[in-house]
């Protein structure tokens, strides 16, 4: 049937090769893409741990800094509560401070705990882009 039509073998024997050409093309975009999605998850990743630890320093803060309630809550305190929470990511360039002291005076008012934070993603081809959002969370303050 294909001797019939004029497609046999003999008329494909110029398209040799297509494939791995196609492949070669397409290949570096395959790489950037699938790369720039791991550094995007990973990046990611980071983001969501440093909002984990400034939910524990804003809490640690909220709570009098329990329990180093008898010498106040400092905010070298609450860096270190954020930095030991951070699952070994490294916390900056900004430092991680709070917005207020909580005592007995203002029991239910919101204090914040924030900083400025450097998340680089690095994508293959293109170098390094860095995010700089400022991380922070909000606790009320307790007795």
């Amino acid at each position: 049937m294909a001797a019939q039509t004029g497609m046999g073998w003999r008329g494909r024997s110029d398209e040799r090769g297509v494939v791995a050409v196609e492949l070669i093309i397409m290949l570096p975009i395959l790489v950037v893409l699938l790369f720039g999605l791991i550094e995007f998850g990973i990046a990611m990743s980071k983001f969501e741990a440093y909002m984990s630890a400034a939910r524990e320093g804003a809490r640690y803060a909220a709570v009098h800094c329990r329990p180093d309630a008898t010498t106040g809550c400092t905010n070298s305190l609450i860096s270190t509560k954020v930095t030991n929470s951070a699952v070994g990511y490294p916390v900056g360039p900004g430092s991680p401070s709070a917005d207020r002291t909580c005592d007995s005076t203002n029991i239910g008012q919101p204090v914040t705990v924030s900083w400025s934070q450097n998340i680089p993603v690095q994508i293959a081809f293109f170098g390094t882009y860095t995010m700089s959002p400022t991380i922070k969370a909000v606790f009320r303050c307790e007795q």
